[in-house]
């Protein structure tokens, strides 16, 4: 079979199947009758060649089809419905159309999904993450000769707009300390997340900075789920039963933790304060509502499709990664009830 992204034409289909360029357009457009044995070699000619029919041939002789692709690995996912939210903001008054696929439905294969999108003759394409995988996944963009801007992921040779992870680290550490830690803990998610790795590094730097020991026990990879939080707090707490403080991957993770630690008799935050990442639906409304960081989704979704139009309509692309800060929001788990019912009442107020 034919690499599915060389420049096949129609008139290779049509030498292939052995019939006109023509009747290949009207067995793919349906505007005129054809006889069903030829329409059958037509397509299988187009899956022997691995030929991308054109769904926008009137845009394209206008120069634009008028549409840009959106690819996220899931679309039921809260953080790619957030991204999706500000691409949608960006899109207001460009004369662009949105279509958006989910990696799901191409059996997380982005060669294909990438293929599809082809097919629609898209002006630009934007990849929503919403947790950072390996960037060999998306190798298929190096084919491409359309403006590709990566959110939440950086990848190399491309425009990228990301939350700032390192510093979110920086300011978890800064946080709990002020809450009163002083024997820190991480628990992680996979060791080798990007995301994780970058606010480890960070919350490592900004202990040491504070005079604080941080030993390589003291932090534990594996799951972004509840089960890794729940196990890993207590395989914490019998390496050391002096830690005050732990800073989660996400919010997930810190619930786990939670349930753990009260199982285990520890008061939160009086014993041990917790802070997690993500801000999901559920941290509010814990049995001990879980500190944590809002990240900047729907304003990095709106950064990128902006700089996808600014790409599209200028040529011009952002040469260096657009860096957002998350935000972070104090509850029970850092800074008590009390504390937390007051802070409520200001903002509510």
């Amino acid at each position: 079979m034919a690499d599915p992204v060389s420049p096949v034409t129609i008139l290779d289909v049509a030498r292939f199947a052995k019939v006109s360029p023509s009747t290949v357009s009207h067995a793919l457009n349906g505007k005129r009758p054809v006889g069903n044995a030829t329409k059958e070699r037509i397509l299988s000619a187009i899956e022997s060649l691995g030929y991308i029919p054109s769904y926008s041939a009137s845009h394209l002789r206008k120069g634009s089809s008028g549409i840009i692709g959106c690819y996220t690995l899931d679309i039921t996912e809260t953080f790619s419905n957030k991204i999706v939210k500000g691409i949608e903001r960006g899109l207001a008054g460009s004369g662009l159309s949105m279509l958006f696929v989910s990696g799901i439905e191409f059996g997380n294969d982005f060669s294909r999904a990438c293929r599809f999108l082809q097919s629609h003759d898209i002006n630009g394409l934007l990849l929503c993450n919403h947790i950072p995988i390996t960037s060999g996944s998306y190798s298929a963009t190096k084919d491409l000769r359309i403006p590709v801007i990566s959110i939440n992921m950086e990848l190399e040779d491309l425009p990228s707009v990301l939350p700032d992870n390192f510093s979110g680290g920086i300011i978890a550490a800064e946080h709990l300390y002020a809450s009163g830690m002083r024997r820190p803990a991480m628990i992680c998610g996979p060791e080798n997340g990007i995301s994780v790795n970058q606010r480890l590094q960070g919350f490592r730097e900004r202990i040491m900075d504070l005079g604080l020991e941080f030993e390589p026990d003291h932090y534990m990879f594996g799951e972004y789920t509840y089960e890794q939080g729940y196990e890993a707090a207590f395989r914490l707490m019998k390496t050391d039963p002096r830690i005050d403080g732990i800073f989660c991957a996400n919010d997930y993770i810190a619930a786990g933790a939670i349930n753990r630690l009260t199982e285990m008799g520890r008061k939160i935050p009086g014993d041990i304060r917790i802070i997690g990442f993500d801000d999901r639906d559920f941290a509010r409304f814990w049995h001990i509502p879980i500190s944590t960081f809002e990240q900047p989704l729907e304003e990095m979704g709106f950064i990128g499709m902006s700089a996808l139009r600014c790409a599209i309509f200028s040529a011009l692309k952002p040469q260096e990664p657009q860096i957002l800060q998350s935000k972070l929001i104090a509850r029970t788990s850092t800074i008590g009830a009390d504390s937390y019912k007051r802070l409520e009442a200001k903002i509510s107020g």
